[in-house]
């Protein structure tokens, strides 16, 4: 009788985890690119290297390699959230869901980076060897060069920035910088290259997504250039 009612426990627990997952938990799609310019390329954690296209549905672990004079320009399906990736830069996106919607995390190496954040999304940071970026409504540029120091520059709202040693919350018109092994440092913007608004214009684009409930939307979004 007890091998009986072993057995049956481990075939419940078999059909149980071969069972398909909400369409929407299982779904990988953080975001869609609106805008390639250049060369970029794009990696799966399964696929090599190939071309990367406007239109394409970037998934959780896919990256993105920029080459000389190129832009990437892409949206997160659930919040509206913008990110532009600059020329010469290399980025991991991953995207968890949660009842707020993808608390999103971007690795990069080296590189630049725009982003204007929703306020009532999930959750938006930017992870380097050098120390994180971590925003809740926002627009700022973030930079890491050779040397491994990372700078953000607020344009709105308020970005925290910290490592190890401790960490200082960037505003509009401030600047803030860190290395590792370095206590981060805050001071006033002198320049900032507007990168990110080049161009004026408009653009629409719709998408299909599906909710955490699995109910499939249109997303409309407006963007520019």
């Amino acid at each position: 009788m007890k091998i009986k009612i072993i057995w049956l426990f481990c075939l419940t627990s078999f059909i149980m985890l071969s069972l398909p997952l909400n369409p929407a938990l299982a779904s990988r799609d953080v975001a869609l690119v609106l805008k390639v310019k250049g060369n970029a390329r794009l990696k799966s954690p399964k696929r090599s290297w190939a071309l990367l296209r406007k239109g394409k549905r970037l998934q959780g672990g896919d990256k993105v390699r920029t080459g000389e004079e190129s832009l990437v320009a892409i949206v997160f399906t659930d919040d509206k959230s913008m990110m532009k990736i600059h020329s010469e830069s290399e980025v991991s996106i991953k995207g968890e869901r949660t009842k707020k919607g993808i608390r999103k995390r971007i690795f990069m190496n080296i590189g630049q980076l725009w982003a204007r954040i929703n306020p009532k999304g999930g959750g938006f940071r930017v992870e380097t060897p050098s120390g994180v970026a971590a925003v809740k409504g926002t627009e700022f540029y973030l930079f890491r060069d050779a040397a491994g120091q990372m700078t953000v520059i607020g344009i709105r709202g308020l970005v925290e920035l910290f490592n190890d040693l401790g960490k200082v919350m960037v505003g509009k018109g401030q600047t803030g910088t860190l290395k590792k092994g370095i206590k981060p440092q805050l001071k006033k913007t002198v320049k900032v290259d507007d990168w990110a608004k080049e161009g004026s214009d408009e653009n629409e684009m719709q998408i299909e997504f599906e909710n955490k409930d699995g109910v499939k939307k249109n997303l409309k979004i407006r963007y520019k250039e």
